[in-house]
């Protein structure tokens, strides 16, 4: 077996761990705080690259424990550290993370990363450190950027991370090839959450029961698909803001962004281009819609940035973003949303929403996750949950029953009092998910749970068939 050399300079980002810290701290920052951008701006012109990245890691200090590794690196490092071979962190990152990441690990002799004294540690310059530290000796290096081609032109073991053997220049023939962990289905398509879209068919809503599905088809689906897309965005723009949160979460930890299979950038710049198409599509709508889609963008800003960790008020907000759909797809379709329908998907959505904490809670209490993962409420709160939840659910089926009884549904349906059946369908469907939700049976997001629950869909189907029967 060819020897090795007995030193090994590893590279940070994107090699050791799956991301950019830079990067994503400043985009994060900048989301959590704007002003930050500017601050950025003026650290960047004073200081370049180096202060900016020791003013943003003195602000905002990363926790090691939490962050995403690339195991198969992590796992070669510590053979080759049980072999013999002495490991350096050698990164442009600011010393200060940098240091956390080696002390957390403990397989490095000692760190170079940039501070004001080395300056941006990246390139020709991180050659430079590397050649006067090593004294000589044969050493190796991992990166993974056409940045660290000179290093790894110059090494005698050239380790590429999740890139081509090309960037190892004239070492490529010799080049170790170690890939990134990223499996599954595509990071961008999970990062979109598309079964989240289900909430969106509440658009039709309005369309549905107004009986004019035929008549304002195309309206309904343009405001179905921008919609959507300004939802997956703001999916997107939440998860970059709650990242340090989501990885130490046992779940949210897998969401693309958290994991590392989706980058700041990637994901920021998908995010616009959802925003500009929604806009294009919003363009052949009225102008109503577009004001209410712009209402539900500055409630999710607000929802995510502080609503979310105030009592109740987050759950009224909510139910309150449901509804919003409605009347996305009322003005959209240009109908009338009656008071009616906003009632039974006011309280609908609200029980949702208390089922979506009680089970937050659930779990926090029987996986022993961290309190800080749902803060505004305490396990002995899961019982209040449970009980206005459930109430809520049933006022929605009360509020069916009513309109069944009023004077407006004998010009719209023949036989209204075949209505009552939907009653009791909703009424089965509501006990149903709750009772599985007390017996542990619901985990994570409840809605991934209805989109994948074949008796939710024939309770629709069964619904808008006796609609079509009572009307016709």
């Amino acid at each position: 077996m060819e020897s090795r050399p007995g030193i090994i300079y590893v590279d940070l980002d994107r090699t050791l761990i799956c991301v950019d810290l830079f990067s994503e701290g400043l985009l994060t920052g900048i989301l959590r705080n704007p002003a930050l951008l500017f601050q950025a701006a003026v650290w960047l012109a004073q200081g370049g690259r180096v202060l900016a990245k020791t003013e943003l890691a003195r602000r905002y200090p990363v926790d090691a424990a939490q962050l995403p590794y690339n195991e198969e690196m992590l796992r070669f490092l510590k053979e080759e550290r049980e072999r013999g071979a002495r490991l350096v962190l050698a990164t442009a990152a600011p010393e200060a993370w940098a240091q956390s990441v080696a002390g957390h690990l403990g397989i490095f002799e000692r760190v170079l990363a940039t501070d004001s004294v080395r300056g941006n540690l990246k390139g020709k310059r991180k050659l430079e450190f590397i050649l006067r530290d090593s004294g000589g000796q044969a050493f190796g290096y991992a990166g993974d950027a056409w940045a660290d081609r000179p290093i790894l032109e110059a090494c005698d073991l050239p380790i590429v991370v999740g890139a081509s053997a090309e960037i190892a220049g004239r070492n490529m023939e010799k080049a170790l090839l170690i890939d990134r962990n990223i499996s599954g289905a595509r990071p961008w398509w999970k990062a979109l959450r598309p079964h989240q879209w289900s909430k969106n068919l509440l658009i039709f809503a309005p369309v549905v029961a107004a009986h004019q599905v035929l008549q304002l088809g195309w309206q309904a689906l343009a405001s179905f698909f921008a919609f959507s897309f300004v939802a997956s965005a703001f999916y997107l723009l939440n998860d970059l803001h709650d990242i340090d949160f989501d990885r130490r979460h046992t779940e949210k930890r897998l969401r693309p962004l958290a994991a590392g299979t989706l980058q700041p950038v990637t994901a920021l710049v998908l995010s616009t281009l959802l925003l500009v198409l929604a806009s294009v599509i919003a363009r052949h709508l009225p102008v109503r819609y577009t004001l209410i889609l712009l209402c539900y963008g500055v409630v999710t800003v607000a929802y995510s940035a502080k609503i979310k960790k105030m009592l109740i008020l987050d759950l009224v907000t909510l139910a309150f973003l449901y509804c919003l759909r409605v009347f996305a797809g009322g003005a959209g379709c240009a109908v009338t949303v009656s008071s009616w329908l906003f009632s039974f998907i006011f309280f609908l959505a609200l029980s949702l929403a208390h089922l979506k904490r009680y089970v937050e809670l659930d779990e926090r209490s029987r996986k022993g996750l961290n309190p800080a993962a749902r803060p505004v409420y305490a396990a002995e709160d899961a019982p209040f949950l449970a009980q206005i939840g459930i109430a809520s659910g049933l006022i929605s089926v009360l509020v069916s029953a009513l309109y069944v009884t009023s004077t407006l549904t004998s010009p719209i349906y023949k036989m209204p009092k075949l209505l009552f059946l939907m009653c009791v369908l909703l009424f089965y469907w509501v006990e149903r998910i709750w009772l599985f939700a007390t017996r542990a049976r619901i985990s994570g997001d409840p809605i991934t749970f209805i989109v994948r629950d074949p008796i939710s869909y024939a309770i629709v189907t069964l619904c808008l068939l006796i609609m079509w029967i009572a009307a016709y």
